[in-house]
């Protein structure tokens, strides 16, 4: 029996049911895309046209064609103004999550000293030493789920979202969230770095950071 497709088009109307070579050519035509509703009939329900593996190849060169003649990468200054963002956007989360644990346990910010001497600094680092230990079980799982399932997601954080960037694989095809956790994980390797990787970006043509690299990953303007 043969296996037939329909498709829910841009227009949201159903066209259909066609051949497997029909629906690879309107793939060719740009009528399919990675996110495109397609029905098969050997399954009976729609799915997202990348969770058939029989068209994943000619998604991912109808992606590149597309990608080679209107992608533009994101650069350096871009990408930081959307990290600033981010770190903004996230840290507000966490002190909405944090000041209420904070208050019942009776833990304080600390604040810096009017008078710098040693003893002074001394105490103040001792002090933001002791409210790093307990934030820290807050704050990085926070700082992980903002960027994983926004850039799982949608492929891009709100910051990315904001400079006009997205986040994708090397071939155009959406990063999802596995990528995304192993390219947030290869970010904190450019954090140990002392932020060098990051250089990167400013140094290669295709704006790609050490966790891109790591990961097939880059960031571009959608």
């Amino acid at each position: 029996m043969d296996v037939n497709y329909k498709i829910i088009g841009g227009d949201g109307l159903e066209y259909g049911p066609v051949s497997l070579d029909e629906i690879k050519e309107w793939i060719r035509d740009g009528r399919v895309a990675w996110m495109s509703r397609v029905w098969r009939s050997d399954l009976a329900s729609w799915s997202t046209a990348d969770r058939y593996t029989e068209l994943r190849p000619d998604l991912a060169r109808s992606s590149q064609a597309v990608l080679a003649r209107t992608e533009r990468p994101c650069g350096f200054w871009a990408r930081l103004a959307a990290h600033i963002l981010d770190q903004l956007i996230w840290g507000m989360i966490f002190f909405v999550i944090w000041t209420p644990i904070a208050q019942m346990r009776h833990w304080t910010m600390p604040v810096w000293p009017r008078e710098l001497t040693d003893a002074t600094l001394q105490q103040f680092f001792q002090e933001m030493s002791i409210w790093i230990d307990r934030a820290a079980p807050v704050l990085y799982p926070v700082y992980l789920f903002y960027d994983v399932l926004l850039t799982g997601r949608f492929g891009a954080t709100f910051g990315k979202m904001a400079v006009g960037a997205r986040v994708l694989m090397r071939d155009g095809s959406p990063i999802g969230y596995n990528r995304a956790l192993l390219r947030w994980l290869a970010s904190r390797l450019c954090d140990l770095t002392f932020c060098l990787g990051y250089l990167l970006i400013a140094a290669r043509a295709d704006k790609r950071g050490m966790h891109d690299l790591l990961t097939g990953t880059k960031v571009v303007y959608k």
